[in-house]
C-alpha cells in the first residue's frame, strides 16, 4: 500500500510537471487536469492538446497512474479486511484506557459466564455502564462467541496470562482493574498461575487493582502478599462476586462471609410485623441486640431489600444479620416488637 501511494504521488508529481512544460499551463491547471484526469471525472475545460502532452498523460495516468491508484484503493479495503479479521481472532494491539483486564477464561461455559459478568457490571450502579473489557485467553481462537463477538464494549487478546506480549497487547499498564480468574474452579494448580501473573504484574509496575479467584483458602494469603487487592472464591454461577470486588472494593468480603456460618450469618425469623415503620423496627432490633434487619417478606412471599426509611410493614418474616455473640430467637423478637405496637 506504501508503495502504491508513494508511486501515485511521483506520478502525480510528473504529470503536473509534463502539463506545464509540454502544454504551457499554470501549476493550478496542471493539477486540475490531474487529478480531473487520474479520478475519471474528465470536465473537459482542460486536456492535452499537443502530441508530447497526450503521450505524456497516456503513460503516466492511464497506464501507470490509475493502474497504482487501482492498487492502493485495493490495498486499503484489503488491509480494512484483515485487520478486522486480526481483531476477531485476538490478534490486535488495543489501546485501552481505564479498562477491565480478565486473564483467562473460565473451562466450563466461557462465554455464558462472561455474558452475565459484563451484563451485571454495565448495569451496576457505580457508573460502569460503559467500561470497556479485555479479556486475554486461548479459549476462542476463531473469535469472540456469538453471544460475545457484537458487543463493542468486550474484544480479546488470544495469549497466555504468562506471555508478555499479550500483557502488552492488552495494555495492562493503563487498565483500571485487572481479574485473574482460575479456569478450573476446583483445581488448587489454579492458585499458583495467578500467584505467577499477580507477581509479574507487579514486578512491571501495573498499578491497577488486581482481583484474583482463589480455590484453596489457603494462599489467599499468598495471593495478598504477591499484589492482589482482593481475593475471591471462584463461582461460576456467581460472576456478580467479581463485578461487586469491581465496582465497591470490600462488598465480596461481606458477600462472602454471609454465604457461610461463621461469622456474620443472615438468618430469617417468623414474625409478624404490623404498623411499624422500617426506621422503627430498625432500631428496635439494633438497640436489643438481636442483630441488624436488611429485609422482610410480605405474606404473598414477596422480599424487599432496603426498603424506605418510613416504609410502613406488614410483614411475616424478617431477614436479619446476626454474629456468633447474638442468639434472637423468633420469639424473643416478636415479644420485643409487640411491645411497641
Amino acid at each position: 500500500m506504501r508503495f502504491a501511494l508513494a508511486g501515485l504521488v511521483l506520478l502525480i508529481g510528473l504529470h503536473v510537471l509534463a502539463m506545464m512544460a509540454l502544454e504551457g499551463l499554470g501549476l493550478g491547471s496542471a493539477v486540475w487536469l490531474t487529478f480531473t484526469t487520474i479520478t475519471t471525472t474528465g470536465y473537459g475545460d482542460y486536456a492535452p492538446k499537443t502530441v508530447a502532452g497526450r503521450a505524456a498523460t497516456i503513460g503516466l495516468i492511464y497506464l501507470s497512474g490509475i493502474f497504482l491508484l487501482t492498487q492502493a484503493a485495493s490495498a486499503f479495503f484489503g488491509l480494512r479486511v484483515l485487520r478486522r479479521q486480526r481483531m476477531r481472532r485476538g490478534e490486535w494491539r488495543w489501546n485501552m484506557r481505564d479498562h477491565v483486564v480478565i486473564v483467562n477464561a473460565p473451562a466450563d461455559q466461557p462465554a455464558e459466564y462472561l455474558r452475565r459478568l459484563l451484563d451485571q457490571l454495565h448495569r451496576s450502579h457505580a457508573g460502569t455502564e460503559a467500561i470497556q473489557a479485555l479479556v486475554i485467553t486461548e479459549t476462542f481462537p476463531d473469535g469472540m462467541p456469538p453471544m460475545l463477538e457484537d458487543d463493542p464494549l468486550i474484544v480479546q487478546v488470544r495469549g497466555r496470562f504468562d506471555d508478555p506480549a499479550a500483557l502488552k497487547a492488552a495494555n495492562v499498564a493503563e487498565a483500571r482493574v485487572v481479574v485473574v480468574l482460575a479456569e478450573e474452579e476446583a483445581e488448587r494448580l489454579s492458585d499458583s498461575r495467578a500467584f505467577d501473573i499477580i507477581h509479574r504484574l507487579r514486578e512491571d509496575g501495573v498499578r491497577a487493582r488486581i482481583i484474583a479467584e482463589c480455590v484453596d483458602d489457603r494462599n489467599r494469603e499468598r495471593l495478598k502478599k504477591a499484589g492482589a487487592d482482593a481475593v475471591v472464591r471462584p463461582l461460576r454461577g456467581y460472576p456478580e462476586m467479581i463485578v461487586r470486588a469491581i465496582v465497591a472494593p470490600g462488598t465480596e468480603r461481606i458477600i462472602e462471609r454471609l454465604f457461610g456460618s461463621e461469622g456474620d450469618e443472615c438468618l430469617r425469623f417468623a414474625v409478624r410485623v404490623e404498623g411499624i415503620t422500617w426506621s422503627r423496627l430498625v432500631s428496635v432490633i439494633l438497640e436489643a441486640n438481636f442483630g441488624t434487619p436488611i429485609a422482610y417478606m410480605e405474606a404473598e412471599g414477596h422480599l424487599h431489600t432496603n426498603p424506605a426509611p418510613h416504609k410502613t410493614l406488614v410483614a411475616t418474616a424478617l431477614f436479619v444479620l446476626v454474629d456468633d455473640a447474638q442468639r434472637p430467637t423468633a420469639a424473643a423478637i416478636q415479644k420485643t416488637l409487640d411491645q411497641i405496637t
